[in-house]
Parts: C-alpha cells; sequence; structure tokens
C-alpha cells in the first residue's frame, strides 16, 4: 500500500488507517494514511502551461 499523504509504501509493521474517497460520479476508493500523520512533502511549483501577458 502505498500513503495518499507522502506517497510513500506503508510496510506491514506501521499502523495506518483508512478513509473512504468519495467520487462525483462513480462510487469511489478508498485512500490509506500513516498513523499517526506523516508529513506532507514540499510543495513543488510546477510551471505555467498557459501564455502570461498577454493583456486578458
Amino acid at each position: 500500500m502505498i500513503c495518499a499523504r507522502c506517497d510513500k509504501p506503508i510496510r506491514d509493521d506501521e499502523e495506518y488507517i483508512t478513509e473512504p474517497m468519495l467520487g462525483g460520479s462513480a462510487g469511489g476508493s478508498d485512500i490509506h494514511l500513516h498513523t499517526p500523520l506523516c508529513e506532507r512533502p514540499p510543495e513543488v511549483e510546477h510551471p505555467r502551461t498557459y501564455p502570461t501577458g498577454l493583456g486578458r
């Protein structure tokens, strides 16, 4: 299993919780999280995918 918060594996000896992730168009799925909650990885700034400075 992979932790949905830190994106690292959850080992067999680690505790975790399972939370439902409801979807708008489908039944959803379950996500797994380390217990206690792990640290979130730092946010990565994504490059812009649209042109800027067009005066709009």
